[in-house]
């Protein structure tokens, strides 16, 4: 995976859009990283930054991003238990 860019290294990184988001646990605390597409850069180079980056870039766009999330089920996008499991039970 591509690694991101700093935002002193290359100003001229834009965020286009942000194809997902994660949580991670650590034992510290929680950290989030979001997967961004980059500006005038092909899908192939989209890259994982964390929340710290994303604000150093574009902190309008993380806001309104984070804005986006609240009031969504997130619950509604896991995907649907197909299978179900019971113990055997040994004669």
């Amino acid at each position: 995976m591509p690694r991101s860019p700093s935002p002193s290294s290359d100003p001229t990184y834009q965020i286009e859009d942000v194809s997902d988001h994660e949580v991670l646990a650590s034992s510290p605390g929680d950290s989030t990283r979001s997967l961004v597409r980059w500006v005038g850069r092909p899908a192939t180079a989209n890259t994982w930054i964390t929340e710290v980056e994303f604000r150093q870039l574009d902190s309008t766009l993380l806001h309104n991003y984070q804005d986006s999330l609240h009031g969504l089920d997130l619950a509604a996008f896991r995907p649907p238990i197909i299978h179900t499991y019971k113990h055997r039970r040994h004669p």
